[in-house]
């Protein structure tokens, strides 16, 4: 009887090995099955995995691989040649992507386009705080060079602080090809940078944390090269 004991004991033993942790940053579930808000997300990880890890990077796919789906299972674009190919050139309707990872805190969001083809006005960005393909903050640029910063709340487009639709103060270089669109995301503010160059310090009434992911405009054939999210 003793030695049955002691198999039991080193069995139990055996089984707890160290789980690797994973970024406190994830939220995980698709988007079709993500819970409502970021509050009842964070509760459903706390619930799901171990103790976050501070130093974790939430997302870093470069589409390295035909399987890589950032954005969900159910996306119908194809991932080839290093980039995610998102062809919206004969649409009328924008392309919003949201990852089934988001920020519940501090932290980077980068994304890296590649674009073929576009009209002057039509934009590529960066999704900040969304609840849905209809709710949340874009930063982005147009072919001629300029910024935006736009909300868009139950599908009717907002300004933030006051700024221009696309703003002209800082025009950036024309027709951008490869374009890299970055946002620090640090409290109720967010610095915004596109190809290494700081363009604007945007303050919202709350922190832009939430669901991430990327807007393509009617009118524009873009490769996505890369989607990064780091905790800060």
């Amino acid at each position: 009887m003793r030695k049955i004991y002691i198999i039991v004991a080193a069995m139990l033993f055996m089984a707890c090995g160290s789980t690797q942790q994973t970024s406190g940053f994830f939220v995980g579930a698709p988007v079709q099955d993500a819970p409502e808000t970021v509050v009842e997300t964070t509760e459903q990880t706390d619930i799901d995995q171990p103790a976050p890890a501070p130093d974790d990077t939430l997302l870093n796919c470069t589409f390295q691989r035909v399987l890589d789906r950032p954005f969900g299972p159910d996306i119908s674009y194809d991932v080839y040649n290093g980039a995610l190919h998102i062809d919206n050139h004969y649409f009328s309707e924008p392309v919003v992507l949201l990852s089934t990872a988001g920020l519940v805190k501090d932290g980077l969001v980068q994304a890296v386009f590649n674009v073929t083809d576009a009209s002057a006005h039509s934009v590529v960005g960066i999704v900040l705080r969304a609840d849905g393909t209809d709710n949340f903050l874009l930063l982005g640029v147009n072919g001629r060079g300029q910024y935006t910063v736009q909300r868009c709340l139950n599908g009717l487009w907002i300004p933030v602080m006051g700024l221009d639709s696309f703003e002209s103060s800082r025009l950036l270089p024309y027709r951008l090809d490869q374009v890299e669109l970055t946002a620090e995301v640090h409290g109720n503010y967010t610095d915004f940078s596109v190809n290494g160059q700081l363009v604007q310090v945007i303050r919202t009434t709350l922190p832009p944390t939430g669901q991430i992911g990327v807007f393509i405009d009617a009118g524009v054939n873009a490769e996505l090269d890369r989607i990064t999210v780091i905790p800060l």
